[in-house]
């Protein structure tokens, strides 16, 4: 493993915090963030098709062109 060379902070609300340790288990908060940025999602951390029109709704409203175009595109059924 290389050397960590870099630190990030971040400020967590007390709810969020709980939310982290609940999630989290008996791993370390920093080992399971770490985690999360090298595992793919498993079964159960992946959208429904629903949420995930949600999801991209809620940013294609927000501009953001790259969700409208996969909502357009998810409404028409394509891939």
């Amino acid at each position: 493993m290389t050397a960590r060379e870099h630190q990030i902070k971040v400020r967590l609300n007390d709810q969020e915090l709980a939310r982290l340790d609940e999630i989290r288990g008996d791993e370390e908060r920093a080992t399971y963030l770490r985690r999360l940025l090298h595992e793919p999602p498993s079964g159960n951390e992946v959208a429904t098709h629903a949420e995930a029109m949600v999801i991209l709704t809620g940013l294609a409203r927000d501009g953001r062109t790259t969700a409208a175009i996969a909502l357009e595109k998810t409404l028409r059924g394509e891939p």
